[in-house]
């Protein structure tokens, strides 16, 4: 997949199949979309272009409001590229962007850049000066381009957006938001050197210094972890401020089951389901024994039943299909 960041980057001869949108998280909804796009490109022998937008607008046109977004840029260009499109164009948002009026981002981008032959966008999509373009804008300049209208998508009832599943997330309800994004919750970041007290009780842990914003809250959460790019490990993670120690920074440490983890400079943990809330424990030997005497975290999370996408995915994922781990049919 080619990533242009510019309009010299993009240097596109020939009419192309367009999507644009912020794609944070890249969920079912999003998907849907894309998937429009691969349709119609395949139909007509056409190049996909998805367009998205660094930083996120909000950032420059909001910067008050508080967002902690899903997915670094990085993990949604990985995403794109999965989902089979072609190109991406990251849109360098900032004021001068910001002011475009929807005419002048049509002719610019749309017409004089990306030579849509198709735009597919959902129905609620705005552009242009304080959003002000719609996709009733875009009918506008149908001897253009066409315009593909995509429907918005429902999870059993629960319309799928980013920002649900934000809310989702920053609620501990990882297993939830998973049936929204189709995939795993997943936080990466460097593995950092820790306080060394997992070695000394025997229960050695990854220290993950996380590169993601959305963190899921403080608790205890069956994981999988995957060092340096292997195979995923099932693994437990402990998100929290580690209270017997009278702690007060935000960790994300990570135990891995059956193994002993390699040494390693870079992890992606994929959070599957919120177990309890972190404890404190009258002294560090206390924390050891209840360790040493917990049941395995599979059996304490206990097992959604089998008709569930999260619990037909902890008995059906296997190591190594990363991003995709598990498949996920919301029913």
């Amino acid at each position: 997949m080619k990533v242009a960041t510019s309009l010299a980057d993009a240097d596109i001869s020939h009419p192309t199949i367009v999507s644009i949108g912020n794609f944070d998280g890249l969920h079912l909804g999003h998907l849907e979309i894309l998937k429009m796009v691969l349709k119609r490109s395949k139909e007509l022998g056409l190049q996909s272009l998805a367009m998205t937008f660094s930083p996120h607008p909000i950032r420059v046109l909001a910067p008050h409001r508080p967002l902690r977004l899903i997915s670094t840029l990085e993990q949604k260009l990985r995403l794109i590229e999965k989902a089979g499109i072609d190109m991406v164009f990251v849109a360098q948002f900032d004021q001068a962007f910001s002011r475009l009026s929807p005419e002048e981002f049509i002719q610019k981008y749309l017409i004089q850049t990306f030579k849509a032959h198709s735009v597919c966008v959902g129905g609620n999509f705005n552009f242009g000066y304080r959003g002000s373009g719609t996709i009733s804008t875009l009918r506008e300049f149908r001897r253009h381009f066409e315009i593909i209208e995509v429907p918005p998508v429902r999870v059993r009832g629960t319309l799928v957006s980013s920002s649900a599943i934000r809310q989702r997330v920053s609620d501990g309800a990882v297993s939830r938001a998973c049936r929204l994004l189709g995939r795993w919750i997943e936080v990466e970041g460097k593995i950092v050197a820790g306080a060394g007290r997992g070695r000394t009780m025997q229960v050695p842990t990854l220290n993950l210094e996380s590169e993601n914003e959305l963190i899921p809250k403080i608790g205890v959460y069956v994981s999988r972890i995957s060092l340096d790019g292997s195979p995923f490990m099932d693994a437990v993670t402990n998100i929290g401020v580690r209270p017997t120690f009278d702690e007060s920074n935000r960790t994300i440490e990570t135990f891995v089951l059956n193994a002993a983890p390699p040494a390693a400079g870079r992890a992606r943990l994929q959070l599957l389901h919120w177990l309890r809330d972190e404890m404190k424990f009258p002294t560090p030997e206390a924390l050891n024994d209840s360790s040493e005497s917990s049941p395995h975290p599979l059996e304490e999370a206990g097992r959604p039943r089998s008709g569930s996408p999260i619990g037909h995915s902890l008995k059906k994922s296997r190591p190594g299909e990363g991003l995709n781990a598990g498949p996920f049919h919301p029913n």
